[in-house]
């Protein structure tokens, strides 16, 4: 086997880890997602279901809708970095200090936004904020 088919050969496992990576990180985006619209159903439910609902549970509903955008946002931005470093790895750009099969994104963090601005992109924003809207106009309806 030739040094360039050897070279070859590697790029393409490192490539396929990196996906693997990319992959799991959409996977645990999509996974907070439905949580967060599994704990907006349930709210909605026992809100619904209850004689006479408060408002503090539906508030307390709040933290973990807002703590899963934050986390969403988290995901989407390490999936971004990885895929910079795989845009690097397919190019040959990869700095060779960093030796092989490096997964170090660092190098990328100025060239993707921070995780404030992933998480009022439209693709977050628009999941999230129906869901805390909701969630606050209930709690709204419901103080006495």
């Amino acid at each position: 086997m030739t040094q360039n088919a050897n070279h070859d050969e590697a790029k393409i496992r490192h490539l396929e880890m990196i996906q693997g990576v990319v992959t799991r990180m959409a996977s645990n985006s999509f996974a907070l997602k439905a949580l967060a619209v599994t704990l907006t159903a349930g709210v909605l439910a026992f809100t619904g279901a209850t004689k006479s609902p408060s408002a503090y549970i539906v508030l307390a509903a709040l933290a973990p809708a807002l703590l899963f955008w934050g986390l969403d946002a988290q995901y989407l931005r390490l999936e971004r970095l990885y895929r910079r470093l795989y845009d690097a790895v397919r190019r040959d750009q990869v700095d060779a200090a960093a030796g092989p099969f490096s997964m170090d994104f660092r190098p990328y963090n100025a060239e993707v936004e921070g995780i404030f601005g992933i998480a009022i992109s439209w693709s977050v924003i628009l999941f999230y904020v129906p869901i805390v809207a909701v969630l606050l106009v209930l709690a709204a309806l419901l103080v006495d």
